[in-house]
């Protein structure tokens, strides 16, 4: 009787671990949202300025510049920032920003280290 009531405890146990983890990989998952904005660069100097101080503000994931269009493309955790501050945050480097792109929102699984 003893054996089968541990065995019973152990099965629990391990069902439970199970679904714990997997429910912790699910909170991994984090939605991203994709920017465009037109900015008034036509330097490399200007471009060097935005790629040295844009990536530091809070919730970038990622930053592209294309000197070209005068576009900044930004990748961004909704959770951490929002377009607003964005726009805040060009605006106090001297760029004034306008949004020329539609939202994209995606999911990304990060991996499990």
């Amino acid at each position: 009787m003893k054996t089968i009531q541990l065995i019973s405890i152990l099965l629990l146990s391990t069902l439970l671990f199970m679904t714990e983890t997997g429910i912790a990989q699910d909170k991994k998952d984090t939605k991203e949202i994709e920017v465009l904005f037109s900015v008034p660069i036509d330097c490399p100097s200007c471009q060097k300025k935005l790629e040295a101080k844009l990536p530091y503000e809070k919730g970038v994931k990622d930053l592209k510049i294309d000197l070209e269009k005068q576009t900044v493309w930004f990748l961004y955790s909704p959770k951490k920032t929002t377009k607003e501050n964005l726009v805040k945050a060009l605006d106090k480097l001297g760029y004034k920003a306008k949004e020329i792109a539609p939202v994209k929102e995606k999911i990304v699984a990060k991996e499990k280290k």
